[in-house]
């Protein structure tokens, strides 16, 4: 009763129709009493291996959303359809990500299917090689397509935020507005309406005014690979580290999208805007401060040394390496021990 095979892949901070029909086999008997019949009920479910949870139950023409998915949820076609229970779900977040049950029931009879729902994209913060709040309009929607993103938008860093995002800096929005995500407000980082937590703006800013920029990376065609030596690379060795495995330096949102899909490694890296970064997705002091994300310590000196970061495109051949934990694996030569390991898109 839903006619979709492949998992659908709506983009963060957009909107997803899912498609679920039923037929209605009930018979009159003429000669039956006068007792209205049983009416379908239609209801919708977010199931995880934890639990189910109802989004919304409909029947008798009457569609009653659960508190949680109030505003984001609606029937598209039902009542005036009454055996079309496609539901439209807006504002997706990451964490609506997961599979979707569409179950009928009528009388004893209980019949449903599910589809799979995987919210694509990432938000991110960028900031400028020199120092914070350098960008112009035009300069941050540059800054992010140089690191395989779009500038963002208010709908993408709100859904951003209702995921969870925080960022205390303001950034340029595809709308040419400046805002920033605020869940804890403090002095000097306000948040919607000032003490309330919110996405707060500076509103339409002229296009020549700087600030740093709040980038969308949606999806990779490819694979990010952590590469490291013992003596390290400056950030040039890095790029021909990266260039021998038939590779370059990642960008900035590819190493998010690779973190998103799951990257977890406790050394920094370069890449290719000269920015030295690492994706921690497993909580430890010593990583980051035991907090989880993208963590950076900026654009350190190009000669200083640190591992790399490498991006393989789809379009080749790259075999996946972890050699951690496996002597007979390690390659050992007269100036380095190699390890990579990777992490790739669809």
């Amino acid at each position: 009763i839903i006619p979709v095979e492949m998992p659908l892949r709506p983009l963060l901070g957009s909107k997803v129709v899912v498609p679920c029909y039923f037929q209605d086999n009930t018979v009159n008997d003429p000669g039956a009493p006068t007792i209205a019949p049983l009416s379908h009920r239609i209801k919708w479910t977010y199931v995880t291996k934890e639990k189910v949870s109802t989004i919304l139950v409909a029947s008798e023409g009457k569609v009653q959303v659960e508190t949680e998915y109030l505003d984001r949820v609606t029937m598209v076609n039902y009542p005036l359809v009454p055996t079309d229970a496609t539901m439209e779900m807006t504002e997706l977040r990451s964490k609506d990500s997961g599979t979707y049950r569409c179950e009928v029931m009528h009388g004893i009879e209980d019949n449903y299917d599910s589809v799979d729902i995987q919210v694509q994209g990432i938000v991110f913060h960028y900031r400028a090689i020199s120092t914070r709040y350098t960008l112009t309009f035009e300069k941050a929607k540059a800054a992010c397509i140089q690191n395989s993103a779009t500038i963002a938008t208010p709908a993408q860093l709100q859904a951003a935020y209702d995921d969870g995002y925080h960022q205390c800096d303001a950034g340029w929005l595809s709308d040419q507005t400046v805002r920033y995500p605020i869940h804890e407000p403090r002095d000097r980082c306000y948040g919607d309406k000032e003490t309330f937590p919110g996405v707060r703006t500076y509103g339409v800013r002229d296009v020549n005014e700087t600030y740093d920029v709040y980038c969308f990376a949606e999806k990779m065609s490819g694979r990010v690979f952590y590469s490291m030596s013992v003596e390290k690379f400056t950030f040039y060795e890095a790029g021909d580290q990266c260039a021998k495995l038939g590779a370059r330096l990642a960008t900035t949102g590819e190493l998010y999208l690779a973190w998103k899909g799951g990257m977890d490694v406790c050394n920094a890296g370069w890449l290719g805007d000269r920015s030295v970064r690492y994706p921690i997705n497993i909580a430890r002091p010593q990583c980051g401060g035991g907090l989880l994300g993208v963590r950076t310590t900026g654009f350190p000196d190009e000669h200083s040394r640190y591992d790399a970061y490498c991006f393989k495109g789809r379009n080749g051949l790259w075999l996946v390496e972890l050699t951690c934990g496996n002597k007979n694996a390690i390659s050992y030569s007269s100036s380095a021990l190699t390890v990579h390991s990777s992490i790739g898109g669809l």
